[in-house]
């Protein structure tokens, strides 16, 4: 019964856009599923596409591990040619550690939603895919959605799953979830439409437990001695988190 409300919860905010009701179906139904896991961890590779001034597009890879205990614990870590990252929230405060510059900076957040929220609008860092972490993933959506589609079922190393594909007014965006009864998301490739050449930001994930065990000490950040507590830090031309040099 909850999946079939939240489907037709999303359905219904779809009503003004030209959003097919399979695609609003299966949508609803992965985040319903995808918010009502009170812990899980996954495995994910990100590439980011940048333009250079000349037209040159180049991509960046990265990877990391996302561990969720709803509503206040997280720690997830991202390791690229530039960053090696953690961010940790304890139900109190959002850590952002920088492994190269043992350098640090904090927020106050004590949930979730509340630490993404806060880092998009008191530091302006909106990371792409983020509101995959939410307690109604993707459901903010409905708010910039012109059309959306079923294209068809794929595969991704192996597993079926259905391919979604939407249309906002800034960006256009690509689900891939999971077909059957515990829907999550594979992948997701968000695409800048007014940005030249369209670059792209792309989201796998793998080796995802539902029901892990989960070391409290995970969501527990203590700095070094020499550690460097930060006021501010940067987001460099490729999005990425500057902290002091990282």
């Amino acid at each position: 019964m909850a999946l079939f409300l939240a489907s037709f919860s999303v359905e219904r905010a779809f009503a003004q856009a030209e959003v097919e009701a399979d695609a609003a179906k299966i949508l609803g139904a992965m985040s319903e599923y995808l918010g009502s896991l009170q812990r899980f961890s996954v495995d994910y590779d990100v590439e980011t596409d940048v333009v250079s001034y000349d037209g040159q597009k180049l991509q960046f890879a990265s990877s990391g591990e996302i561990k969720v205990q709803r509503p206040d614990k997280l720690h997830a870590s991202r390791k690229g040619a530039i960053a090696d990252l953690e961010l940790i929230l304890d139900g109190s405060a959002l850590t952002l550690y920088g492994k190269k510059a043992n350098a640090f900076f904090q927020l106050p957040a004590t949930t979730i939603d509340q630490a993404v929220d806060a880092l998009r609008n008191d530091v302006g860092f909106d990371a792409p895919g983020a509101d995959l972490l939410s307690e109604k993933p993707l459901q903010h959506a409905e708010t910039d959605i012109a059309s959306g589609m079923h294209v068809g079922m794929a595969f991704i190393d192996g597993v079926e799953v259905h391919h979604l594909a939407f249309r906002g007014k800034e960006v256009d965006w690509q689900l891939w979830v999971t077909d059957g009864e515990k829907p999550l998301p594979l992948k997701y490739v968000i695409t800048s439409k007014w940005v030249a050449a369209s670059p792209e930001y792309s989201i796998e994930f793998r080796n995802w437990n539902t029901a892990p065990t989960i070391d409290n000490s995970s969501f527990v950040f203590t700095p070094s001695k020499d550690a460097k507590k930060l006021e501010t830090f940067a987001v460099d031309e490729i999005g990425e988190i500057d902290l002091a040099g990282e």
